[in-house]
């Protein structure tokens, strides 16, 4: 047991360090992928009305948040189920597997206000946010992949 335990540490202080890398990409990739549909989000509303956020970010971080935070476990599970069904095209296949995941929240929040809401605006908006965080996400985990594997 003893022997199995040093070979762990062996292998993190080499630089191979599983833990702290896969620890590293549970914290960072969410955190990007939330930063990257706030930058859609921010592009979009310049785009479809020429304004920026303004006072309105407080409540877009606290209201995005939110429901991204419900969609981290989501996110993690197409790409765990992804990596161990297959073993080329991750790259796509990971962008694409988060990309269609993505339109889940967007179909949750606007479907009760009818299928003209879908449609609008403000499901636009919205649409961007998570189809950029589902691209970040993917993208984010084929690069660990990538990097975990080379190690």
């Amino acid at each position: 047991m003893t022997e199995v335990f040093d070979q762990e540490n062996d292998n993190i202080s080499k630089g191979g360090g599983s833990m702290a890398s896969t620890a590293t990409y549970i914290l960072l990739t969410p955190v990007l992928a939330f930063l990257g549909g706030l930058l859609s989000y921010s592009i979009m509303l310049r785009l479809l009305w020429s304004e920026s956020i303004g006072s309105e970010l407080g409540t877009i971080v606290f209201w995005g948040s939110a429901v991204f935070s419900v969609m981290i476990p989501v996110y993690f599970v197409v790409v765990y189920l992804v990596a161990r069904r297959f073993n080329r095209n991750t790259l796509f296949l990971f962008t694409a597997a988060c990309f269609l995941v993505s339109f889940v929240p967007v179909l949750l929040i606007f479907v009760p206000f009818g299928s003209q809401a879908l449609f609008s605006e403000q499901s636009a908006l919205v649409l961007s946010f998570f189809l950029a965080a589902g691209i970040v996400f993917g993208l984010c985990s084929w690069a660990f992949r990538k990097f975990k594997l080379k190690k």
